[in-house]
């Protein structure tokens, strides 16, 4: 019987009753929600509201086999909304980003004291003089023009100097030994 009545909230029209039984049922779904998923707060009306549009559709309802287990049936529609609600705010929460401390009153603040993404004189300076470090190594070296400046595949490389790609890969790896020497990089 209640199930003829939830079908009939899409027919021209519901039976006088509709409102009464959702009202009951989403009662009920406050009562559950509240014991059960307590951190959800506000959104717990969300919850319900979502699932008693999902309990009254015509596709939710044709899954009905057995009406004797409707309130089996209802309880798992709105348990599986309650979880895929959780989900999505699990997904929105790895996903957010804070500005500052959480202590912050102002992240206003924050954004002002950011760096700004131009250089600086002095990094504009190092930059040029990385750089010029750069083309004096590539300069001595085929290899090392072919590989940095062209952009070739060692295997390439190797065809057009005749070496192996070993020997490639050697002198591409002494290059870098140098560079990074030459920048005081440890490693």
């Amino acid at each position: 019987m209640v199930a003829a009545i939830l079908r009939s909230a899409h027919s021209a029209t519901p039976d006088r009753r509709l409102n009464g039984v959702l009202a009951a049922v989403r009662r009920h779904w406050l009562v559950i929600a509240r014991k059960r998923y307590p951190t959800l707060r506000n959104d717990l009306e969300d919850a319900v509201q979502v699932a008693l549009a999902k309990l009254v559709s015509p596709e939710k309802l044709s899954t009905l086999r057995d009406a004797t287990r409707l309130d089996a049936w209802a309880r798992s529609i709105f348990v599986n909304t309650v979880l895929d609600l959780v989900r999505d705010q699990r997904r929105q929460r790895r996903h957010r980003l804070y500005i500052g401390s959480p202590a912050d009153d102002e992240p206003e603040e924050t954004l002002r004291d950011l760096p700004t993404r131009e250089p600086t004189p002095e990094d504009t300076v190092a930059y040029r003089e990385r750089l010029q470090i750069v083309a004096r190594c590539v300069a001595q070296s085929e290899v090392a023009k072919l590989k940095f400046v062209d952009d070739l595949p060692d295997k390439e490389i190797a065809a057009r100097v005749n070496l192996t790609r070993d020997g490639v890969a050697g002198q591409l790896k002494r290059i870098r030994k140098g560079l990074r020497s030459a920048f005081g990089d440890p490693e």
